[in-house]
């Protein structure tokens, strides 16, 4: 069997310094987000919203249905919390609804 070099590293490293070095960080946050949010949501859930993005800081959410529009208003704060929550960091500042 092959003995280990001084110079090796672990896998999870060397992609979180390929991911920093060409700046895609932000990408895979708002990834995260949108995987994150429709993991709170569910599937039943995730059909009543048309479109979904993150840009700027802010989820936006397109939504079919006013009464669920209204129903997230409400626990706005709470998915704010959940989403930033589930990523580890404090990404998030809005959730916006059209």
């Amino acid at each position: 069997m092959k003995k280990r070099n001084a110079n090796e590293e672990k896998l999870s490293n060397v992609v979180n310094d390929f991911i920093d070095k060409f700046g895609l960080k932000k990408r895979f946050q708002e990834h995260e987000i949108l995987q994150a949010f429709s993991g709170i949501m569910g599937p039943y859930l995730m059909k009543k919203v048309t479109n979904s993005y993150v840009k700027n800081h802010k989820l936006f959410l397109k939504l079919s249905s006013s009464s669920f529009k209204q129903e997230l208003l409400m626990q706005k704060t709470k998915l704010l919390e959940q989403l930033n929550a589930e990523i580890g960091e404090n990404y998030l500042k809005d959730l916006v609804f059209i």
